[in-house]
């Protein structure tokens, strides 16, 4: 009897530190970014994570997601809006193609809230104010975020 309260307090233990290292929030450290991704052999290299992201993003961890979008210019929150737009209305949104780039939206979006939880304490990290709109979409509180260069700033989403 005293092993099987053993066994199940040492998985309540467990799952609840699992929980905690899932909602962690980390500010992205962009010089520790950028050392990842010229690393030739990381899961966190350039070319990796572009052929990933390129491919849907399928099967990448939030701490790739993280990576891809502080450390990659070419990707960007706003630019896989738009495509998500342009092949919906071009192949629909149910479509292989869109469900691809809604899986990029997706990853991308998860990436930023990993920074934190929008409030002034922990703003959410973006590139710019146009993405700081897009990752607020559905929220009907204001949110806090903060620009790479440490601006920051509230975003008041239309009721």
């Amino acid at each position: 009897m005293k092993k099987i309260v053993l066994i199940i307090a040492l998985m309540a233990t467990v799952m609840g530190a699992a929980a905690q290292e899932a909602s962690r929030t980390l500010k992205p450290n962009y010089k520790k970014i950028a050392r990842a991704m010229q690393k030739t052999g990381s899961p966190y290299h350039h070319d990796t994570l572009m052929l990933h992201y390129q491919e849907g993003g399928y099967g990448m961890d939030i701490d790739q997601w993280r990576c891809l979008y502080y450390g990659c210019a070419e990707v960007s929150l706003a630019d896989a809006e738009r495509r998500l737009q342009l092949v919906g209305s071009r192949f629909g949104m149910q479509s292989a193609q869109a469900q691809t780039v809604r899986q990029q939206v997706n990853g991308l979006t998860d990436g930023i809230w990993s920074t934190g939880n929008g409030t002034r304490r922990k703003p959410l990290y973006v590139q710019s104010r146009e993405e700081a709109t897009l990752a607020a979409r559905g929220y009907t509180e204001p949110l806090w975020f903060r620009l790479r260069k440490g601006k920051k700033f509230c975003i008041s989403p239309a009721q």
